[in-house]
């Protein structure tokens, strides 16, 4: 399970969870995963934020609520024909978050009053079934792969126009795997690799479909959001089999920018304001450390003193407050509701 600072408060969900005979399967860096039975999960996101691959010491308020709603959102709606692992209920004549019904009535014969409906998802149990690689997904050129395009005029194995400037749009959405690494960081590798090891387990034509498939949900959503006027400049899809899962489209797996300021940037020669935990990561590389190195994302999470000292970190509340902000707004613009709003009357949750 993912190393959790010590002195994070104890979510008081997991005590219910555990009395109600739900068993705790892994721990990420913001998702707990419970099962509820031999074929359905619980997914619980938790307001915990990483950077780099360390948790942090410290809250965002409402993130895992937003990235809950907005996973919702996509499944249930604009990309509601793409498989998915989603678990819907009819309820109150139409489909919804199944997880309403673990506290309406007794699921499977686990009665679960304290469950917290507002960051939880039931899902079909896929283990052992995900792919290995990260599906990240750009449509704009930036992030990790832009240092490489500018030495080799590639990315993901694949070549692009000369000089082009950071952030801007491709034509079509460029396909650059990575690695899921267990220790360390993941790393990038082009498509070929992606479609070599997919071959070895028998699945190439699998992957590449899924590739075809994952490449039409993000144009999908990309327009739609651009049309409110977001852009979803680059994401991370998790799939197994053909299927959406894990969280889609959020401030923790995609890159968000606004459109206007976007089109500014790109006057400007600057990056756009990111629409994530961007204002995290720009704190944490600014973070002097007892190592001889200024920034988190100069330290190795593997390495117990590096863990300790970016453990006992305070993050500054102006830096949290920014991020929830964001987090909030994003939400907002691509929904066109509040949080509150949509947890009441499309997940049918009434805090």
């Amino acid at each position: 399970m993912q190393k959790i600072p010590k002195n994070l408060p104890e979510d008081a969900w997991s005590g219910y969870l555990q009395r109600a005979g739900l068993t705790l399967l892994s721990q990420g860096k913001v998702r707990d995963t419970w099962r509820v039975n031999e074929d359905t999960l619980a997914v619980i996101a938790t307001d915990r934020i990483s950077i780099f691959d360390f948790v942090l010491n410290t809250l965002v308020p409402k993130k895992g609520e937003v990235l809950t709603a907005l996973t919702h959102f996509w499944l249930t709606s604009v990309l509601s024909h793409f498989p998915n692992h989603l678990i819907q209920s009819n309820f109150y004549g139409r489909k919804t978050n199944a997880a309403v019904e673990l506290k309406r009535v007794n699921f499977y014969g686990k009665y679960i009053p304290e469950i917290p409906l507002e960051r939880c998802l039931l899902v079909k149990d896929l283990t052992g079934q995900m792919y290995p690689f990260e599906m990240i997904f750009r449509h704009h050129i930036g992030g990790s792969v832009y240092k490489k395009y500018l030495e080799t005029g590639m990315a993901g194995g694949q070549r692009l126009a000369p000089w082009l400037p950071k952030w801007s749009k491709l034509a079509i959405p460029l396909f650059t795997p990575s690695t899921k690494e267990a220790v360390g960081h993941d790393i990038n590798v082009n498509a070929d690799y992606f479609y070599s090891e997919m071959k070895k387990i028998g699945k190439e034509d699998e992957a590449r479909a899924t590739v075809a498939m994952l490449t039409k949900a993000y144009i999908k959503a990309y327009a739609y959001a651009e049309k409110r006027g977001m852009l979803i400049l680059d994401t991370k899809f998790e799939v197994s089999e053909m299927m959406l899962a894990d969280e889609i489209l959020t401030p923790d797996s995609s890159r968000f920018a606004l459109k206007k300021d976007w089109e500014r940037a790109m006057k400007e020669g600057r990056d756009p304001q990111f629409y994530d935990k961007e204002p995290v990561r720009e704190w944490g590389r600014t973070v002097k450390t007892p190592f001889g190195v200024t920034g988190i994302n100069n330290l190795n999470p593997e390495n117990p003193e590096h863990l300790e000292f970016v453990h006992n970190i305070k993050v500054p509340n102006k830096v949290i407050t920014d991020c929830s902000k964001r987090n909030l707004k994003t939400f907002k613009l691509i929904t066109g509701k509040t949080l509150g709003n949509y947890q009441k009357n499309d997940m049918k949750i009434f805090l």
